[in-house]
């Protein structure tokens, strides 16, 4: 590898310095990197992150699943009502529905 693709300690500790943002990053990585506390503060803090969204996740596609098989059962009811003369008020009455929400299940 040549002298140009490797970087060493000292090249990056004098990178920063060209820029001061890039200074004041480059402290605070430091001051976070030399603080074992803070630092597993902030990878239980990911690691909360990563399991909230994960559950968050995995809650919505139970529900989409738990509602499409509400949704399938409750089609199922309509159309049997249908099949056996009722209207479309009555059968949307019975399944606490609107009457528009009948009307496009039986389309």
């Amino acid at each position: 590898m040549n002298r140009a693709a490797r970087k060493t300690n000292k090249d990056f500790i004098m990178s920063p310095k060209e820029s001061i943002f890039l200074e004041e990053a480059y402290e605070t990585l430091q001051r976070l990197s030399a603080d074992d506390i803070k630092h597993l503060e902030y990878e239980a803090r990911e690691k909360a992150l990563r399991d909230h969204n994960s559950f968050v996740g995995s809650a919505r596609r139970q529900g989409e699943k738990i509602g499409e098989k509400n949704g399938i059962e409750l089609a199922k009811k309509v159309f049997k009502l249908h099949t056996q003369g009722k209207t479309e008020e009555e059968i949307a009455s019975e399944c606490s529905m609107d009457v528009e929400k009948v009307r496009e299940i039986l389309e």
